[in-house]
């Protein structure tokens, strides 16, 4: 039958039936008249060897008494509420993959501060008045999107009659 100490024993030897080690859960391995006569031996009032029911029992009950700790319980919250901030921020500042981050030394930036991508930036004398945003240009109800990766804003842009009275200012100008 298969005992373990509740003494910390890490060996035992009988004059009877030899030594035995504890294996790495701290069982032994005995005969069944060596595990009956020391399933039966106390020290103090308390048992000094359990079987596997009985540690099964004890570890159940101490794990129980455990969670019934109001410390213990307010730690375990406090570790799942920081788990969760922590997926919350590594969410909110995850990596964008292939969107413009602002960053101007991107491989594709051109000298002037561009994307790459074709379109104007805004810049001044790249060419082009704007962002190459016709929607933008028409109503006015959207901001850039270009410098945010691709993704919708959804404030208001208050320069767009700015845009257009520029746009038309510019127009009856002649261009060097």
């Amino acid at each position: 039958m298969r005992l373990y100490t509740l003494t910390g024993a890490t060996a035992l030897e009988d004059p009877e039936f030899g030594k035995y080690e504890a294996d790495e859960q701290g069982g032994f391995d005995f005969p069944n008249e060596l595990s009956s006569r020391l399933h039966n031996f106390h020290v103090g009032g308390k048992p000094a060897w359990e079987d596997d029911i009985e540690r099964q029992q004890r570890l159940m009950t101490e794990e129980l008494e455990r969670r019934k700790d109001p410390a213990t319980l307010l730690d375990a919250v406090q570790q799942i509420v920081m788990a969760a901030q922590n997926v919350a921020a590594g969410q909110q500042a995850g990596p964008t993959a292939g969107g413009g981050d602002g960053d101007s030394s991107a491989p594709n930036d051109d000298a002037k501060g561009g994307d790459g991508d074709g379109q104007g930036d805004g810049d001044v004398g790249d060419g082009d008045q704007g962002d190459g945003d016709a929607k933008d240009e028409e109503d006015g109800d959207q901001a850039d999107t270009e410098d945010t990766g691709g993704d919708k804003d959804t404030a208001a842009d208050t320069s767009a009659p700015a845009k257009k009275t520029a746009k038309k200012t510019a127009k009856g100008k002649p261009s060097k």
